[in-house]
């Protein structure tokens, strides 16, 4: 009997114990606070640039619309370098292949965050010729038709003509091909000022083949025309080997 009351107090001892530190510590009840959910944003662009020869990958993430460099950004095999303020860049010949379907990942362990996606890299194609004397010369800076071959694969197509010697802006013209037919016709205008003043020089002609979306990345020559998606999205492309068009006076 004495062994059982002793178990029996204590019993009552051990269940009152933790009663008592709790209205001793005022009552309050303390719980570990739950992580905060965050909204990420993922831009990038994975490209064959025929103009240059290189392979690009380009991404940034943003955290809650900061920049974010604690992410891990994986495309195909690579994981790109973070050299600062959201960016994620790898650049390098034969990167990828025409045609092939890019696997990508972008993830976060400490924020339980975790991007799964793909693209697929158009297929090559080129310029057709120029209908100019020696394939570049316009002299009077007049109207010239551009057209190029399909590449396989593509959402559609861009045309981005510029003068690299003048300010960006100044002349040149881009376009999405709208028909998605393959052709556009650089207009006069792109040769000269606003003041209609003719504008002298060599002038370069990209096309670029483009999967989903497309977006500027570092070293870019071109210029994005209005109307791609540009915000949260992922996309690939393909920039054809440029031409050229010599501008001169009559």
């Amino acid at each position: 009997m004495r062994k059982n009351l002793f178990m029996k107090k204590s019993l009552v001892f051990l269940l009152l114990f933790p009663l008592a530190l709790f209205f001793y510590c005022g009552g309050k009840r303390t719980t570990r606070p739950s992580k905060p959910e965050f909204k990420f944003t993922i831009n990038g662009v994975v490209v064959k640039d025929l103009s240059i020869g290189e392979d690009v990958a380009y991404f940034e993430v943003f955290r809650d619309s900061d920049p974010f460099d604690s992410a891990v950004v994986k495309v195909g095999s690579y994981t790109l370098e973070n050299p600062e303020n959201g960016a994620y860049y790898k650049k390098a010949p034969q990167l990828f292949g025409f045609g092939q379907n890019i696997y990508i990942t972008v993830s976060c362990a400490e924020d339980s965050f975790r991007l799964d996606t793909s693209v697929v890299i158009p297929d090559t194609f080129y310029i057709d010729d120029l209908p100019l004397d020696g394939d570049t010369l316009n002299p009077g800076g007049l109207s010239v038709p551009v057209s190029w071959r399909t590449s396989l694969h593509a959402s559609g197509y861009f045309l981005s003509v510029i003068n690299p010697d003048t300010i960006p802006g100044v002349v040149g013209y881009t376009t999405l091909d709208d028909l998605n037919d393959r052709s556009e016709t650089i207009p006069p205008e792109a040769f000269r000022t606003g003041l209609e003043t003719l504008v002298e020089g060599r002038y370069e002609v990209y096309v670029i083949a483009y999967f989903e979306s497309f977006l500027e990345y570092p070293g870019m020559s071109f210029e994005l025309p209005q109307g791609l998606p540009a915000n949260g999205t992922i996309g690939a492309g393909v920039v054809a080997k440029k031409k050229f068009i010599r501008v001169v006076t009559e």
